[in-house]
């Protein structure tokens, strides 16, 4: 028997030994479900600094992303992050045509101020859930204060107001069975019956969570019949439900959100409420074990195109050792592929990312790779050079004081009549201004903004009829505003 078994091993040594050299492609081979890991050992992946890299997917820190298509453009809505997680007082939404460039704005509803109850706890706007309903109309399910609300619009963007005539919470803090009351989400399916998920755990003491879940009436605001616990196995928090072919894929957070233990596992049944049976693949996402770069991976959403299904993700930025990034998420996006019995692969994290989903728009940006100067950098890890090299995983932060800048060289006068700043942090507002040079040393201010409104990337200048050969980009300090930092600066 021992005889055997090392032939069996040396054979098996020796088959992907010989797939090595001959290069011989495991993601294409149709292998069982439980070797679809080999593909994270195999793919080819690029640094996390190199320049034109598609992950993370938004230029910013943002997390818990929900995403919907509607005519032709993707819309992606997000936890805004930063270092004081109650202190999150809005909720973001990012656009894009063609999945590569993308725009983002504040919405009007839900804020921190406007969703306040008598039971309302201190945490902030978390872990949106968007969804288009059978009647047209847009309904956002909200965590704020860690109570549910439910906001509705006739588009994606608004304006969006509280669905509940009232204008309380749906469902108040640990309403029912004392269950965490935040990450809500809604799933339609194939016969128009809405159907609302939520629920975790207090991650301070126990990562063992529970999932409620409940019928909504066609009015999407009102339970039809009393929630259930419906809470698969190893289950933390953040849920999202896919129907194919018939089968519930329910998938979900486990882990730490703050360590390398975050990851996304999932479970199928027959029906909404399960029962549940774990996949084989356990996790279908987790941290990548061979780049440091990519840890703390979870809180998805999918996006299905075509014969295509994508997961849209976050993780924790690339620079999270520094004091200066700890604990601030990215959003990112990767394939996830299923398996002839219908079972799902591990999905493979890459810094590479999806690219296109659309046309994408035939103008130039003359400062990619531009030689790029600053006043100062904060640290090796956020060089100015970062801020012209097209990769949102990459920001440039000065060193303090009260102004920094960036000089983008374009090696001969070109005509400039666009620049797009992408700011490190969109919810907040910055003082700025663009100037231009053809010599480095005498500048003409292009355009300034003493206070930029708190909904923007990219801050976007646009100059009269210049020829320039140096672009700068120059941040003003103030009390109680950003630090100075970007993540890219384009110029058109």
């Amino acid at each position: 028997m021992q005889v055997f078994y090392l032939a069996s091993q040396m054979k098996t040594f020796l088959f992907f030994l010989a797939a090595l050299l001959t290069g011989f492609s495991f993601a294409h081979a149709q292998a069982p479900a439980d070797s679809s890991v080999l593909r994270l050992w195999l793919h080819r992946d690029k640094p996390f600094n190199a320049p034109g890299n598609g992950n993370p997917l938004l230029p910013g820190y943002y997390a818990d992303p929900t995403i919907i298509e509607d005519k032709g453009t993707y819309y992606i809505y997000a936890t805004s992050d930063l270092t004081d997680w109650n202190g999150i007082n809005r909720m973001a939404a990012w656009t894009s045509t063609d999945f590569v460039n993308w725009q983002c704005q504040y919405l009007n509803w839900p804020t921190k101020a406007q969703c306040g109850s008598s039971t309302s706890q201190t945490a902030g706007v978390w872990a949106p859930s968007v969804v288009k309903a059978p009647n047209g109309k847009f309904y956002m399910y909200v965590s704020v204060g860690e109570e549910i609300w439910v906001g509705v619009a006739d588009a994606p963007l608004g304006p969006w107001r509280n669905a509940r005539a009232e204008g309380g919470p749906l469902i108040r803090h640990k309403a029912f069975f004392f269950v965490e009351t935040i990450d809500a989400e809604c799933f339609i399916d194939d016969d128009g019956q809405a159907y609302l998920y939520w629920g975790s755990s207090h991650s301070d003491f126990d990562i063992e969570g529970r999932c409620l879940a409940v019928k909504l009436k066609p009015d999407m605001v009102t339970f039809d019949g009393e929630p259930r616990d419906v809470t698969p196995p190893h289950y933390f928090e953040a849920p999202y439900m896919l129907k194919r072919n018939g089968q519930y894929y329910f998938s979900y957070s486990w882990g730490h959100t703050w360590d390398k233990t975050y990851q996304v596992r999932y479970s199928t049944g027959p029906t909404p409420f399960g029962p549940w049976t774990e996949g084989m693949m356990r996790p279908i996402l987790g941290t990548n074990t061979s780049d440091a770069t990519i840890f703390s991976t979870g809180h998805h959403t999918l996006l299905r195109k075509g014969a295509d299904t994508y997961i849209i993700y976050h993780r924790f930025n690339t620079v999270n050792e520094y004091k200066i990034s700890a604990k601030l998420r990215q959003t990112a996006v990767d394939k996830l592929l299923y398996n002839p019995d219908g079972s799902i692969q591990r999905v493979v994290t890459t810094h590479v990312g999806v690219g296109a989903l659309g046309p994408v728009p035939p103008r130039k940006n003359l400062a990619y790779r531009a030689p790029t100067t600053s006043s100062g950098d904060l640290d090796p890890k956020t060089r100015a050079s970062y801020a012209t090299d097209e990769n949102n995983g990459t920001p440039w932060i000065g060193k303090p004081g009260p102004t920094a800048w960036l000089t983008v060289d374009l090696g001969t006068a070109k005509p400039v009549k666009e620049v797009n700043i992408y700011p490190e942090y969109p919810i907040y507002t910055y003082n700025f201004e663009v100037l231009t040079s053809n010599d480095n040393r005498t500048w003409l201010s292009a355009g300034r903004q003493t206070s930029t409104p708190a909904v923007a990337s990219p801050l976007t200048v646009t100059l009269p009829a210049t020829k320039a050969r140096y672009v700068r980009v120059q941040l003003t300090e103030r009390t109680g505003g950003p630090r100075a930092g970007v993540w890219e600066v384009k110029v058109y």
